[in-house]
């Protein structure tokens, strides 16, 4: 992974685990889960224990959180 790719993932990162943990009690965690086809517990372990998720995982609930928070005109 290149240095800029690294950087982009861990801005991502950092963006997913702040929504995460300040807008925890307004979403379903088990249905993220269920929805991106994550390992059952990976957004519950992380917001209640701060288990740190795989990197694999940020891309996509990057990718849901920025389609649940942005808003559009169709």
């Amino acid at each position: 992974m290149s240095n800029a790719e690294n950087k982009s993932l861990e801005t991502k990162r950092k963006k997913v685990e702040k929504w995460l943990m300040e807008k925890n009690r307004f979403y379903n965690k088990t249905a993220f889960e269920q929805e991106l086809g994550l390992p059952k517990g990976v957004v519950q372990k992380f917001v209640k224990y701060n288990k740190p998720f795989h990197d694999k995982h940020v891309d996509p609930l990057y990718s849901m959180i920025k389609r649940m928070t942005t808003f559009s005109s169709r």
